[in-house]
């Protein structure tokens, strides 16, 4: 089956109709932008606080914008009955997840320019933070649409979602408190991206450690791409 930019385009015009509508979804946008803005304003401006602040941001902004947005919005999609009615209408699975990604992606691109600017983070290092941040957006809209596919509706979207998205959340902070979470932490993709912008803000040079780190967030972007694929074909034939 060959990839229609037609349909995808169709696709992400709808997407950003149904958005423009939803009020929830909206609100979850701007969460992580208040809670740099609160940490910011509140706790000052020394090198670990501006360290810690980033990370809560940035993992605030995948749960909630790159992971819970698109789960939600597919959810939503099986309540109306829309979805059947795409995969009727042969729409392949990564038409599908690009026509629902893009609208999730440039959301979460703009809350982790915003957290950037907010922090007053140095402009050499922000090509490093884009690919780097983008990468690891991108696994969560994997796995956010992944959760959305198995979803009955937006409430169990919700219950399915949270326990996957708490943990990858708090990988940072459990890796610092006992030593196998820190041996699990180190196979996450979020947990990889605070450990190479850590070494990139404080100008350490690049080595075999940041192919490491940079190879697990690739990885696991093949493996959501294949999980989601499996899980969309599967539903189709259901």
């Amino acid at each position: 089956m060959t990839f229609s930019i037609r349909r995808v385009s169709a696709l992400v015009k709808k997407e950003a109709k149904d958005l423009s509508k939803n009020k929830n979804v909206l609100f979850m946008f701007l969460i992580p932008i208040i809670l740099c803005l609160i940490f910011v304003r509140t706790f000052g401006d020394t090198e670990q606080l501006r360290e810690y602040t980033m990370n809560v941001t940035l993992n605030a902004n995948l749960m909630l914008v790159s992971g819970f947005i698109i789960a939600t919005l597919i959810a939503e999609e099986k309540e109306k009955n829309t979805l059947r009615t795409l995969m009727l209408a042969a729409v392949s699975p990564l038409e599908f997840l690009t026509g629902k990604a893009i609208i999730t992606l440039i959301l979460s691109f703009v809350v982790n320019m915003l957290t950037y600017f907010i922090m007053g983070m140095k402009l050499p290092y922000i090509g490093h933070f884009i690919i780097i941040t983008t990468l690891v957006v991108i696994w969560f809209i994997e796995l956010g649409a992944v959760i959305g596919i198995l979803a009955e509706n937006q409430a169990s979207a919700g219950t399915i979602g949270m326990p996957f998205f708490m943990v990858i959340f708090l990988a940072g902070t459990l890796a610092k408190m006992n030593n196998i979470a820190g041996i699990a932490a180190n196979f996450l993709p979020n947990y990889n991206m605070q450990i190479l912008l850590g070494r990139i803000f404080t100008n350490e040079p690049l080595n075999i450690n940041f192919a490491y780190n940079i190879l697990v967030i690739l990885l696991w972007i093949i493996i959501g791409a294949g999980i989601f694929v499996y899980a969309y074909k599967k539903k189709r034939l259901d």
